[in-house]
C-alpha cells in the first residue's frame, strides 16, 4: 500500500512538471507582449451624495490603451452639490470642488459587444463651502468661501461597456469615491460645517468615450 501510494504521488508530481513545461504561461500582455496601441477621451457625467446633499459631478478622462485592455491615462473631476440655507451665515451654501490624477482601466473581453471594465483613479483634489450665488460683478469673481480643504482620493469603480461604433463606446458604471478626512469648521466658533466621511459614497453615472479601441 505504501508502495502504490509513493509510485501514485511520483506520477502526479511528472504529470504536474509536464504540464508546466508544456503548456502557456499567461501574462498581462499576453504571450506575444504588447502587440497593439491605441487610445481614447472620454467625458462622463454622474450623480453622488456629498455632505448629506445631491450632487452633480462632471469628469473627463483621456488613457493610452495597451492591447485593447489596459488603459493608463489621466482622469478629473468636478462636482456642486444643491444649496441649502445655512442658519448659522444666513445665506445659501453648497459644497463645490473637484479631484483628479492618475487613471487606470482593465476592460475584460473588450471585442464583445457588450462588455465590462475596472477603472481606477488615484489623485488629490480639493472641496470648499461656499455661497451659491457666486456672481461676475463689474470686473471681480464674487465669491465668498467660508472654509476649503484639500484631501485625497482613491476611486475604483465598474463599468458596463457597449461597442456603438468602431471609435465610439458607451458606459455605465458605479464607483465608490473614499478620502482622506474632510474637515471643514465655520470662521466664528471652529464648529464643523460636515462630518469627515462627507466626500467618501457610491457614484452612479454614463461616460461617453471616442478613440481607438
Amino acid at each position: 500500500m505504501k508502495k502504490t501510494t509513493i509510485t501514485l504521488c511520483l506520477l502526479l508530481l511528472t504529470s504536474l512538471a509536464f504540464s508546466q513545461e508544456n503548456g502557456e504561461m499567461k501574462t498581462l500582455f499576453g504571450n506575444g507582449g504588447i502587440y497593439s496601441h491605441g487610445g481614447y477621451g472620454g467625458l462622463s457625467t454622474s450623480y453622488s451624495n456629498i455632505g448629506g446633499r445631491d450632487a452633480i459631478l462632471i469628469g473627463g478622462r483621456g488613457a493610452w490603451l495597451i492591447n485593447h485592455r489596459l488603459g493608463i491615462g489621466l482622469a478629473g473631476t468636478g462636482f456642486l452639490t444643491e444649496a441649502r440655507t445655512d442658519l448659522q451665515l444666513n445665506d445659501r451654501y453648497e459644497f463645490v470642488g473637484g479631484y483628479g490624477g492618475l487613471f487606470l482601466e482593465f476592460i475584460v473581453n473588450p471585442e464583445s459587444p457588450v462588455h465590462i471594465s475596472f477603472p481606477l483613479t488615484i489623485g488629490a483634489g480639493g472641496i470648499a463651502y461656499a455661497r451659491s450665488h457666486n456672481s461676475f460683478r463689474g470686473g471681480d469673481f464674487d465669491f465668498l468661501e467660508e472654509d476649503s480643504q484639500a484631501f485625497f482620493v482613491v476611486e475604483p469603480g465598474i463599468e458596463l461597456e457597449l461597442n456603438v461604433i468602431k471609435f465610439m463606446r458607451v458606459a455605465f458604471g458605479a464607483s465608490y469615491r473614499y478620502t482622506s478626512d474632510i474637515d471643514l469648521n465655520y470662521l466664528n466658533d471652529g464648529q464643523a460645517i460636515t462630518s469627515k466621511d462627507a466626500l467618501r459614497g457610491l457614484s452612479g453615472g454614463i461616460t461617453l468615450k471616442f478613440g481607438k479601441f
